[in-house]
């Protein structure tokens, strides 16, 4: 159901395609695909951006109802660099994902990057940025 939801070329849902996305990156109910979680995660994060770039413009203050989803695919993405789950291991792309889930308000990529800043992966070590 959800890849039919996620389908770009029919409904094109990007809660759908994070959900479809994490699916195919594990293996849930269907065969292991890490390749094509990323395309489906990277679809969901573009198509939420527009969606809260779209809110954001026509008034909105605080966005639209696409921000979970956005911050939940930009989180998603930064643990599959970190990981290497469908594309090669990035820990400066890991680092950085991490950093604009957080800043969006996202408390596990609060808690990756602080991690980041401790151990210094993707980055210099930065005790500062853990407080």
């Amino acid at each position: 159901m959800f890849g039919r939801l996620a389908n770009p070329d029919r409904e094109n849902n990007a809660l759908s395609q994070v959900l479809y996305g994490l699916a195919l990156r594990h293996g849930w109910g269907i065969s292991p695909d890490p390749s094509l979680a990323i395309t489906y995660l990277s679809l969901a994060a573009s198509n939420c951006a527009s969606i809260e770039s779209q809110a954001l413009s026509s008034g909105m203050k605080r966005g639209g109802a696409a921000k979970g989803e956005l911050v939940l695919a930009i989180y998603e993405l930064a643990n599959c660099f970190r990981h290497g789950w469908g594309v090669a291991k990035d820990p400066v792309a890991a680092r950085s994902y991490y950093e604009t889930a957080a800043n969006l308000g996202d408390v596990d990529a609060m808690n990756e990057a602080a991690r980041c800043y401790e151990e210094g992966f993707g980055g210099r070590k930065d005790k500062v940025c853990l407080v």
